[in-house]
């Protein structure tokens, strides 16, 4: 179990280093995975009702599912920054549109960030990327460890999403 936990582990790190290249290479972000232990968190309270949701659509729409994780990052980022006082107990349910899961991405864009070129653009691109990341893991589709790999991979996506609404908000880590 410790060496699946390692493999993990090493897709994790792996797959943020591949995605924060290429944000940073498009400019959404600049070289730095910007993070909050507040946004880190609340990933913890909306992971699993969002993994029910993105399991029953990911064998039809892998990218999109990976988006709504980066979009929902973005979502949380966006309010930590307005108020996180008023949203940080806000629900699951906050983050989807009238159809559910199924336009989640309009409704963060449009109603939450109120901007969806860029971000829709960002998410495009990462989505696609962490999608042909996961293709390219060799993990068998139907397995455990595909399982494994595909939860692994919206954490991260969650993480990008976050990192790339907080550099648009204007934060930067300083160097002392």
């Amino acid at each position: 179990m410790q060496n699946n936990q390692l493999d993990l582990d090493r897709y994790s790190e792996e797959l943020t280093e591949y995605l924060l290249k290429l944000a940073t290479g498009a400019g959404y972000l600049d070289g730095e995975l910007l993070s909050s232990p507040d946004i880190d968190d609340a990933w913890l309270g909306y992971s699993a009702e969002f993994y029910a949701d993105a399991v029953h659509n990911f064998n039809e729409y892998p990218e999109y599912c990976l988006a709504c994780a980066g979009y929902l990052g973005m979502a949380v980022a966006h309010l930590w920054d307005a108020d996180w006082e008023k949203y940080s107990k806000t629900a699951y349910s906050y983050f989807l549109g009238p159809r559910g899961f199924d336009d989640m991405d309009d409704h963060i864009t449009g109603n939450i960030l109120r901007e969806g070129e860029r971000s829709v653009a960002a998410m495009e691109s990462c989505s696609a990327a962490a999608n042909h990341f996961l293709f390219k893991s060799g993990a068998e589709p139907g397995t455990s460890k595909a399982y494994r790999l595909f939860l692994k991979s919206m954490e991260v996506m969650y993480r990008i999403g976050a990192a790339i609404e907080l550099y648009r908000a204007g934060y930067r880590f300083e160097r002392q």
